[in-house]
């Protein structure tokens, strides 16, 4: 086994660990994780593989085809944190007009502070 290959099986193992770690994640998660993991090694420990499945599908060197499968998937990904945005965004704002409607007063006034200046 070449040093290549164990650097990047324990960046996989790494990566895997760390995204098991999380306590939120669904049994679906879990399993796509698995899946992506162990497809993952199986082509780092094959490389040879990953140019068979190529020119089945029709592209020239399994280098390319992990190249486009990656950049779909990092699509995906950005599109996917994109939107996550948008939904934390819509919530801080709705929870910030909550709070301002709750508390109407002036941040001076909460502080025992007026806009009248001392004589």
């Amino acid at each position: 086994m070449t040093p290549v290959k164990i650097i990047l099986i324990l960046f996989l193992l790494i990566v895997l660990r760390m995204f098991l770690v999380q306590k939120s994640l669904t049994v679906i998660k879990r399993v796509v994780a698995f899946l992506m993991f162990f497809i993952l090694l199986t082509l780092v420990l094959f490389p040879d593989l990953s140019t068979l499945i190529a020119n089945f599908i029709g592209v020239g060197r399994g280098v390319d085809l992990v190249f486009y499968f990656s950049h779909l998937f990092l699509l995906l990904l950005i599109i996917s944190l994109w939107r996550r945005t948008i939904v934390l965004m819509t919530d801080i704002t709705k929870l910030s007009r909550t709070l301002a409607l709750q508390n109407p007063n002036k941040p001076r006034e909460q502080k025992g502070q007026t806009d009248d200046k001392a004589e």
